[in-house]
């Protein structure tokens, strides 16, 4: 059993401290923006299914990637579910992490669907921990991840935004970028990638060792996708022939190791938060830094402290009290979740000895 701890002391003043020039962590599930998160698959050697080829949803809206299946659009094809893997953690893991593998010789594809309520999306975020090998010609066909266009499924183009290896980001009836990066696509390298989409500009920055890098920025785009279907794989470049391009001739092995979306555009300090907690961890089993205590409210009258934390649907907690961080007592270890938000009371608090609250998830 695995516990995550945060200790605080009342009453207090809260303090952010940080290097120079560096963001302040922002967990993916932080109060501050877990309204939007549309899917989190993460720690594939906990989360991911080898046999049913279901990669668990981390965000607690069970919006699970599942294998696409057979279709059957200008010839039948069946997707099967990828396999669980390791790679290299490059810059931010000294030991290999778990990821979801997809090979170059397999129809291997996974969807989340609907993760907008069946209506497409005008912002949104992605973010993705991968690696990637490209073993064919054509990398702008080379899609690991993105909303919309998969090799077996779509004839039509149509109003897609896939993060692909060119590097660019391609809609399908157009691309976005392409020729206009600052960086090349890092290839072989375990890293960072983010992509975002506003009302009013595209933005795409890469993170290979720590420095979030902005390698493209496009104002006055805007448009609508045309579905809000996530998937993860080789979108346009598989196995099988893509409809409208012929034989398969991007073919890729490529590892996810963790992907995040979004439902809103996050803003640039979001985005660099979210980076600097995947940075600290990429391929972490433990979710030792998702738990925060958000908030404390000391009622001096009635004798009693409310503390708040964030947490996931279906959680449970547990309470803990000191005096002088050294010797704890536990108030409780029964305590449910209540959703995204979860709440403790103690009461009969006497006197002013400082007291630190630890919450547990058990």
């Amino acid at each position: 059993m695995r516990n995550r701890k945060q200790s605080v002391v009342i009453p207090l003043t809260l303090v952010s401290l940080m290097t120079a020039g560096q963001a302040q962590e922002l967990a993916p599930d932080d109060p501050a923006i877990v309204e939007s998160l549309g899917a989190w698959f993460r720690d594939a050697a906990a989360t991911f299914d080898p046999e049913t080829g279901i990669w668990a949803d981390s965000s607690g809206k069970d919006n699970h990637a599942e294998s696409v299946g057979e279709v059957d659009v200008t010839g039948l094809v069946t997707y099967a579910g990828p396999t669980l893997g390791t790679i290299s953690g490059g810059e931010f893991s000294a030991e290999d992490v778990s990821s979801v593998r997809f090979s170059s010789d397999v129809d291997d594809l996974l969807v989340a669907a609907d993760l907008n309520m069946d209506a497409g999306l005008t912002d949104l975020t992605i973010f993705v921990v991968y690696n990637v090998n490209f073993l064919g010609s054509n990398p702008n066909l080379t899609r690991p991840v993105g909303f919309g266009s998969v090799a077996g499924t779509q004839t039509n183009l149509g109003d897609h935004f896939n993060l692909a290896g060119d590097p660019s980001l391609r809609k399908d009836n157009g691309q976005l970028g392409s020729g206009a990066y600052s960086l090349p696509f890092p290839v072989e390298t375990t890293f960072i990638r983010t992509a975002r989409m506003s009302a009013t500009a595209v933005d795409d920055w890469f993170n290979t060792d720590g420095t979030l890098t902005k390698v493209l920025s496009l104002p006055g785009v805007s448009y609508t996708t045309s579905t809000d279907d996530y998937f993860l794989g080789d979108l346009r470049g598989g196995n099988s022939a893509v409809p409208g391009f012929g034989a398969a001739v991007s073919r890729a092995d490529l590892d996810i190791v963790e992907t995040i979306v979004y439902t809103t555009a996050l803003s640039d300090e979001q985005v660099a938060g979210v980076n600097e907690w995947l940075g600290s961890n990429v391929g972490s089993g433990s979710p030792s830094n998702d738990l925060v205590i958000t908030g404390i409210e000391v009622d001096s009258a009635a004798g009693s402290a409310t503390i708040e934390w964030n947490s996931r649907a279906g959680g449970s907690y547990a309470v803990d009290v000191s005096e002088d961080l050294e010797v704890w007592a536990e108030l409780d270890d029964g305590i449910e979740s209540e959703g995204e938000v979860t709440t403790f009371t103690e009461t009969e608090l006497a006197g002013a000895t400082p007291r630190f609250y630890r919450v547990r998830e058990l």
